[in-house]
């Protein structure tokens, strides 16, 4: 978790109490980062987040703090389970397309401009000296 002071990370937040709005998320934990993002999930019983932390570019162990001082914490009735997680896959996916793209961008750049090799038609004697063999099993026969 050291090192990372200038990457976003995304950070899995479990165990919400079910009065716990995205402003309490924020506001408890832009302490040690930015918070970027807020995206809370609610189904019968459950209650948990994702969010796109910006850990303090002054200081180094900000993650590692936040991690253990939250981590298995008693918050507005709920206990807090923190772990980091993969980056959103939409934004891994838009990634992926860039990078996919800038690499067909320069595969194309690096092509020769003509391309002698593919347009160059067979000539009469090319072909003489090519044989194809092929064998026909009823009639027991190769025809060249």
């Amino acid at each position: 978790m050291e090192g990372q002071h200038n990457k976003l990370v995304r950070i899995f937040v479990g165990g919400l109490g079910e009065s716990i709005t995205k402003q309490d998320l924020h506001s408890l934990l832009s302490s040690f980062g930015n918070v970027e993002a807020v995206e809370t999930i609610r189904t019968k019983g459950r209650s948990f987040a994702y969010l796109d932390f910006l850990p303090s570019p002054t200081d180094d162990k900000s993650l590692s703090r936040l991690f253990s001082k939250y981590n298995g914490c008693v918050w507005k009735g709920g206990k807090l389970k923190l772990e980091k997680v993969k980056e959103h896959y939409l934004v891994r996916l838009k990634r992926q397309w860039d990078e996919d793209a800038m690499s067909k961008i320069e595969h194309v750049s690096d092509k020769p401009a003509t391309t002698d090799k593919l347009e160059k038609k067979p000539t009469k004697e090319s072909l003489k000296t090519k044989q194809l063999y092929i064998y026909f099993p009823r009639l027991r026969k190769v025809t060249y």
